[in-house]
């Protein structure tokens, strides 16, 4: 099994199914609530999990209730957690998501409070034996660290690049595989130019673009059809199955296509997939 290590953000998700977005009253009915776990890297890591790889996360927590509801969720999905530190004071991010009736998401994050920049305490012996890192850019200190020490080791390097800032640009030059989302694209003069100045910093890169599938260099991945009931996490599923593909020696194309078959089934089945729900969908076409 290959070994992923990921690195980043990690939340507690309270999601509200709702029959009508946006509310038309003071109050909404919610039809279905979940607790969930939730952020960029952590979500990566189940993913690489259930997809029968090994993960590892890197990241932070409060010392608080919700930090412990996520590094349990991390345990009981098989997740190595040697390097999620508890921060005493700390307090843990938590989001607020509704989800409308086609599955569309809206997300209210709080991001929590209390955490040091330093990244000197990471335990950089995990990338023994790794075949890939994910990173997020939440905590650049930690991504740009755990990033150099896997370029060291010729370890590839995925980087979700969701906004547009000088320290997520900065990681970018350090990783060797960059996927951005639709949101960043938009804001960043378009899905060529996102493309264009990733080629200039000789990362390879791709924009996801939803039901409209992946767009690199080379072309376009088509998105696999489903019926979508969660649109939370597809992303970050997407991160994950892609730096799998990539730790397993599939080639970026190939890995794309796996991720987004992974992403898909995140939506239709509303939570994680299992490798087994993956290669179903890849088997169907789509």
């Amino acid at each position: 099994m290959a070994l992923v290590v990921a690195l980043g953000y990690a939340c507690l998700d309270y999601r509200f199914w709702v029959d009508r977005f946006p509310p038309m009253h003071a109050r909404t009915p919610v039809s279905v609530f979940r607790e969930a776990l939730g952020g960029s890297a952590a979500v990566a890591a189940v993913a690489v999990a259930r997809l029968l790889g090994r993960a590892v996360f890197l990241g932070r927590c409060g010392d608080d209730d919700a930090g412990r509801r996520v590094a349990s969720a991390l345990d009981a999905e098989g997740v190595d957690t040697r390097g999620l530190r508890v921060l005493a004071g700390a307090r843990t991010p938590v989001s607020g998501v509704l989800i409308g009736p086609g599955g569309e998401r809206h997300i209210f994050p709080y991001p929590g409070g209390g955490f040091s920049d330093d990244a000197g305490w990471l335990p950089l012996e995990v990338l023994e034996g790794a075949q890939a890192v994910m990173i997020d850019a939440r905590w650049p200190e930690g991504a740009l660290r755990l990033a150099e020490a896997a370029r060291r080791r010729r370890l590839p390097v995925v980087l979700d690049l969701d906004r547009e800032t000088s320290d997520a640009w900065g990681l970018a030059e350090r990783a060797t595989h960059v996927i951005a989302d639709r949101e960043l694209a938009e804001v960043s003069g378009g899905v060529d130019a996102v493309l264009g100045r990733l080629a200039d910093l000789h990362a390879w890169g791709a924009v996801t673009l939803g039901e409209e599938g992946a767009a690199h260099r080379g072309g376009r991945v088509p998105a696999f059809a489903v019926s979508a009931r969660d649109t939370t996490g597809a992303g970050d599923v997407f991160h994950g199955a892609f730096a799998l593909g990539l730790g397993e020696g599939m080639d970026e194309a190939s890995a794309l296509t796996f991720a987004s078959a992974a992403a898909a089934q995140r939506c239709a089945l509303a939570e994680v997939p299992r490798r087994e729900e993956v290669v179903r969908l890849l088997g169907s076409g789509g």
